[in-house]
């Protein structure tokens, strides 16, 4: 477990983590010296808390981020009783960390001995959008930037490239997700008659 914790470390950006069980504390740390046990401890039952508490209200919520100037602190729940608290620097990786962090999940889970195991859903590694617009749906990425470039202008690639981000966080490219980016673009785009030339031009690629 501990070697765990320390493999975590080595995260860019990572100053040290800490696995806290409600039964028992502080079971395993990496953080430096100058975080107390007690401490430790404190933030770890604080945390612990609140996952609790979504419970009890029904909200499916198993990872925190808290942004601070000094610092970011990460917690991902290990399972029902047990969390992950990292301490990272304020401009640490977030995604390459929680991607850490999904790979190494299971291992801490399958250590825990009273841990009441939760679904541990693996991060899948967001696709570059520029690869995505030279890739399969190629055609379609470029008609649906000329049919968006028609009706907000020159700006279009780079409203594009913004929306075509976001739209690879919530999943990989697919033929059948592309009426979703389409959407998402259709936001950009004033007035209703413009948004329906918009989709009117996109109906044979969609």
């Amino acid at each position: 477990m501990q070697k765990i914790l320390e493999e975590i470390k080595t995260s860019p950006g990572v100053l040290g983590a800490c696995l806290y069980s409600a039964p028992k504390g502080i079971i395993a740390s990496s953080l430096p010296a100058i975080f107390k046990k007690e401490t430790q401890e404190l933030v770890g039952h604080t945390l612990n808390r609140i996952f609790r508490l979504n419970d009890t209200i029904k909200l499916d919520v198993n990872g925190l981020e808290i942004q601070y100037d000094e610092a970011l602190i990460m917690v991902k729940r290990i399972c029902k009783s047990s969390s992950l608290v990292l301490i990272c620097e304020p401009d640490a990786n977030i995604h390459l960390v929680n991607m850490t962090i999904s790979i190494l999940a299971e291992d801490l889970q399958n250590q825990i001995t009273d841990c009441e195991k939760m679904p541990l859903h693996k991060e899948v590694p967001q696709e570059n959008p520029q690869e995505v617009m030279k890739g399969e749906f190629s055609g379609e990425l470029s008609t649906i930037k000329r049919a968006l470039a028609q009706q907000i202008g020159p700006v279009a690639g780079k409203v594009m490239e913004k929306h075509l981000k976001t739209w690879l966080q919530d999943g990989q490219a697919e033929q059948q997700r592309l009426k979703e980016l389409v959407k998402l673009l259709s936001g950009e785009i004033d007035g209703e008659q413009n948004k329906h030339n918009f989709y009117s031009q996109l109906s044979g690629c969609l």
